[in-house]
């Protein structure tokens, strides 16, 4: 009987911290601004509510993005797309100093992980090459069979960012109605 691996959830430490920072720091900032629609039911609070949810979607999804090794294959979550590509698919890892990790299937078709785009950062810390070294070694132990999977994209979901754009876009037609 094969042994599983667990599943390993690969980003930047940073990222984390700042979604969550500006999740909550925004949305403060938004229940600020709503309190204060009560009082001053003009359109201005209603537009800076929905500036702020706008913002925490637009964060919530570029810092979501990362790389999950399952037992299987690869998901690469990006924060449109998600690809799903399967371990026997992968011809090449790209990544490393200081650049940014791409995975190149069997195909030639490249695709890029935004979890670990070059920086200036990753150039002192490595982020990028430790994640393309563990990366490698996955698929390393799974590259055997010559048959190739397919490689699934869909949207990617992020629920707390989609319930942050709907509301923002609801803001914006309150401040409409209100006046700006």
């Amino acid at each position: 009987m094969p042994t599983r691996q667990r599943k390993e959830v690969l980003r930047r430490t940073s990222s984390r911290v700042l979604s969550w920072v500006t999740t909550v720091g925004f949305g403060l900032v938004a229940v600020g601004l709503i309190i204060s629609l009560t009082y001053n039911p003009d359109g201005g609070p209603a537009s800076g509510v929905a500036a702020c949810f706008f913002t925490i979607a637009f964060c919530r999804r570029l810092f979501g993005s990362r790389i999950v090794l399952g037992s299987s294959g690869v998901t690469v979550v990006n924060p449109l797309i998600t690809y799903q590509v399967p371990y026997t698919a992968i011809g090449e890892i790209r990544g490393g100093n200081g650049g940014t990790l791409n995975l190149v299937t069997r195909t030639g078709d490249e695709i890029y992980s935004t979890a670990f785009g070059g920086s200036i950062t990753d150039y002192v810390v490595g982020s990028t090459e430790r994640a393309a070294d563990r990366i490698e070694k996955r698929v390393k132990t799974r590259r055997t069979s010559t048959q190739q999977g397919l490689v699934e994209k869909k949207f990617t979901t992020s629920w707390i960012a989609d319930f942050c754009a709907v509301g923002g876009v609801v803001f914006v037609i309150l401040a409409g109605a209100l006046g700006i």
